[in-house]
């Protein structure tokens, strides 16, 4: 048994797991990822992509994932046994993007392809995953984490164990996994007993299944079987979902003749349909399972914590999963980075649970409650859309279909909040009135033109340098899109997951507001943990002309000096033209604060990196 010393262990090598250690690695915290598989794991499963999380591979520097992700195909509607479409509708219409939110669409890709995505970038910084090691068990004390793993060594399967001190643990390695079980977490919910499902992924040779569409016969009923075409297994590529209330559907992910046989009688199209013959694959990565919905009380226990499915499960329905593990994993990512490093107290990690427990409860509820609108509560006799019942008007079945497969809104995550976090800092929000509860959603639909501390922070493109000749430029590098001073910048390429930002709107440089702010940033905090900028009104200068200064003001500007040509980011940021207003973004590109100036900034900063100020 050899015994090994490492920054961070993260347990479970899919998008929860990867997603962690990128955003440690970037962090340049030296991370070890173990995965109990002895192989990279097949199967689409959960494929959709929400634009908050496209927005966190953003920040990480992980733009193939969008680039090479897929609209969401335009829904149809088919009895079982007709191609013909009852009814075609989008399940997310297309949404055009706007200057606060670039990336304004669901999109499709299965989790093989986006893992070896994230696995490439996590190659280049020096890391990689150790396959077939799985976590036998872990202790933890004030100073460390001791964690034994075992390791399948040579084609007899041997394990070979091996202690690894950690200074943290993540634990995503799923619903069965170890970490949740051994920190005695509970996992508190409801299991929907007489609702099986089963999906997978399948080649199909069938005739007149066109391709453009993804395809649901029989839907929303007892028995129901949908298509979504993915080109990622082929040009024959299909993902199928199977569910019903009267077929027991347990044996079929382990018995592929029987699975065959029931896909082609959900389908009812008789040898128009056929699985590609043996020789070719077949049914690829078929899995079983009756929806769950269930959550922690609590996301870590002193130095290990749970993210992603370890943490929460649910219905596959609204496409919350993937993308609420992977904001997981960068919210408590960019903590460990900066308690590990000395730069903050180990209080900061406590708000991991404080933020996420609250959207993680709602999203709970939100899927749930889609899960009930197109399969129906336990016990229905006919679920609401089911064409089951006799008495129904066609038309009025397939509206309350469409109804209860549209997708958007709070399902893009955009309205995602942490504003009754701890350390969030406003100094705008409006005062709550007399007598009258505040009542906070954690889960909100998209709003633009409203933005407070805890909030997403918007995109706002056309931010064109103004290059100070006495300035001292900035030393912080955000991606290989950024170039503040050769032309125009976005504050999405502004933004980075190792540091903060500080963004000083005001009217003109000469603001007092400005050098108190930039004069404090100087004392109190190291450069490289916090960019600052400071953001001018269009109108106040031309775009390639100067502000008016003194030539002292000029010497001692230090930071970067935008101006907002289009007012992009005076809109975005609810900012009039003659205000000052002093925006905090942190690593995850939340809003940490909306203040008037040093006062505000101190407070925030004070509950980030403690009273030493990120000065160690």
């Amino acid at each position: 048994m050899s015994t090994c010393t490492t920054p961070v262990l993260v347990v479970g090598a899919g998008p929860t797991g990867l997603a962690a250690a990128l955003a440690l690695a970037r962090n340049n915290v030296p991370v070890r990822i173990i995965e109990k598989e002895p192989k990279h794991r097949r199967g689409q499963r959960g494929t959709g992509i929400q634009p908050r999380t496209f927005e966190v591979f953003h920040l990480l520097h992980v733009p193939e994932i969008h680039e090479r992700a897929t609209f969401i195909p335009v829904l149809q509607q088919h009895n079982r046994g007709s191609l013909e479409p009852l009814k075609t509708f989008p399940m997310t219409p297309y949404t055009e993007p706007t200057p606060a939110i670039p990336y304004y669409n669901t999109k499709a890709m299965g989790q093989p392809a986006l893992e070896t995505i994230m696995r490439a970038h996590l190659a280049e910084l020096g890391c990689t995953i150790e396959l077939g090691t799985r976590l036998v068990s872990f202790t933890e004390d004030e100073k460390f984490v001791r964690a034994k793993v075992a390791k399948l060594r040579g084609d007899n399967e041997e394990e070979v164990e091996e202690d690894i001190e950690a200074a943290y643990l993540i634990g995503a390695d799923g619903a069965k996994g170890m970490t949740r079980k051994q920190l005695g977490l509970t996992f508190l919910g409801t299991t929907r007993e007489d609702n099986f499902m089963v999906l997978g992924d399948i080649r199909l040779d069938a005739k007149g299944l066109d391709r453009d569409y993804w395809h649901f016969f029989n839907p929303i009923s007892q028995d129901t079987i949908t298509f979504r075409p993915t080109d990622e297994l082929g040009k024959d590529g299909w993902q199928f979902v199977m569910a019903s209330r009267t077929v027991d559907l347990k044996g079929l992910s382990r018995d592929e003749e029987t699975l065959v046989n029931c896909i082609k009688d959900f389908v009812g199209l008789g040898d128009n349909v056929k699985v590609k013959e043996p020789g070719l694959v077949r049914v690829l990565t078929p899995v079983w399972a009756r929806p769950n919905m269930r959550m922690v009380n609590k996301f870590g226990v002193g130095r290990v914590f749970v993210a992603g499915d370890a943490a929460h499960i649910h219905s596959p329905t609204g496409g919350q999963g993937l993308n609420s593990g992977v904001q997981d994993a960068f919210n408590i990512a960019w903590k460990i980075a900066l308690v590990y490093k000395g730069l903050s107290p180990a209080s900061l990690l406590d708000t991991y649970t404080a933020e996420r427990l609250p959207v993680i409860t709602e999203m709970l509820g939100l899927t749930t409650e889609l899960y009930d609108r197109a399969y129906g509560r336990s016990g229905d006799e006919h679920t609401p859309g089911s064409t089951a019942d006799e008495n129904s008007d066609s038309e009025q079945v397939e509206s309350k279909f469409e109804r209860a497969m549209r997708r958007g809104g709070k399902l893009h995550m955009l309205g995602v909040n942490y504003r009754t976090s701890p350390i969030v800092v406003d100094e705008f929000v409006p005062a709550p009135t007399l007598g009258v509860a505040v009542v906070n959603s954690a889960y909100e639909d998209t709003q633009e033109g409203v933005l407070r501390a805890g909030d997403r922070a918007p995109d706002a493109p056309g931010l064109a340098p103004v290059v100070l000749p006495n300035c001292a430029s900035a030393t912080i590098p955000s991606g290989p899109q950024t170039n503040a001073v050769a032309g125009n910048t976005r504050m999405f390429d502004i933004f980075g997951s190792t540091h903060h930002i500080v963004i000083i709107f005001a009217p003109t440089l000469a603001v007092p507001v400005v050098r108190s702010v930039l004069t404090t940033l100087d004392q109190s905090l190291r450069k490289e943990l916090v960019r600052r900028v400071v953001v001018l009104p269009g109108s106040t200068c031309a775009p390639d002309s100067r502000p008016e200064m003194s030539l002292e003001e000029d010497q001692t500007i230090d930071a970067e000096v935008l101006i907002d040509d289009a007012g992009h980011a005076y809109r975005g940021y609810v900012v009039e033209s003659q205000e000052v207003k002093v925006v905090v973004v942190r690593p995850d590109g939340v809003v940490g604060a909306v203040v008037h100036g040093v006062t505000g900034l101190e407070q925030y900063f004070e509950g980030v990196f403690g009273k030493a100020g990120g000065t160690c």
